[in-house]
């Protein structure tokens, strides 16, 4: 579900003549995961990246594959027209900090799928249907890896609004006005239930699904995941002339 929802994302943008399969990409925080789907949907010329070397060269073939820290990207600014992270952010001891970085790498926009904070979220946290902490991910890891800055401490959750994601890019670039579009999607987590052994609460989840896609239809932007998109100003404010 959560992939269908990701995918359904970049093809709107290709809809919309926003991203071009041609297109310069890098994508942060990334592996196996985004190199399947973009690959899927046709993209030509990406980098993945990521600090985890288990995510080596010849895992992310045809594409380039280069070890980055998203909060520190070695590359000059504008230096691929479009940057993506797919729930990578919340790994980050900053994650406003590399959604800056990744500003500052991109010519046209970033793109960044995360979870988003809602009321419904915040219901599903505290009745212990979703988590504050990623326990899932290192759990999934061995204990190894996976958590806060891909190690073994899990990581919070950290949960965005389009509000923080506009001052954030407004933040770091106040030269004009940029273009802003939000997608959202409904994800539940049944892979946490298996991991965290969830066997009375996992069997609440599909007549749950049922009432929250029902609330949501209403209301989307009570949904969990949300695709923020952000595209660099195409002139600058008058003031900055005078």
């Amino acid at each position: 579900m959560r992939r269908r929802f990701v995918q359904k994302v970049f093809e709107k943008l290709l809809e919309t003549e926003q991203m071009n399969l041609s297109d310069e990409m890098l994508v942060v925080a990334g592996g196996t995961a985004e190199r399947d789907l973009l690959r899927d949907c046709g993209f030509d010329h990406v980098t993945i990246t990521n600090l985890d070397s288990v995510e080596a060269s010849s895992h992310v073939e045809p594409y380039q594959w280069a070890h980055e820290d998203a909060q520190n990207l070695s590359y000059p600014q504008k230096s691929f027209r479009w940057v993506v992270v797919v729930d990578g952010l919340h790994h980050c001891t900053s994650p406003h900090r590399a959604l800056t970085e990744m500003y500052r790498v991109c010519t046209n926009g970033v793109l960044v799928i995360e979870a988003r904070d809602s009321l419904l979220m915040r219901a599903a946290v505290r009745f212990g249907f979703s988590s504050r902490y990623e326990l899932e991910a290192v759990a999934a890891q061995g204990g190894r890896s996976g958590g806060l800055e891909n190690g073994p401490i899990p990581n919070h959750i950290y949960r965005w609004t389009e509000r923080e994601f506009k001052k954030t890019i407004r933040s770091c670039d106040p030269t004009g006005d940029h273009g802003f579009d939000f997608y959202y999607g409904l994800n539940l987590p049944y892979e946490t239930a298996d991991l965290r052994g969830w066997t009375i609460r996992k069997l609440l989840l599909k007549p749950a699904e049922l009432l929250l896609g029902a609330v949501t239809a209403v209301l989307p932007k009570q949904k969990n995941s949300i695709a923020m998109v952000a595209t660099r100003p195409t002139g600058v404010h008058p003031w900055i002339n005078q």
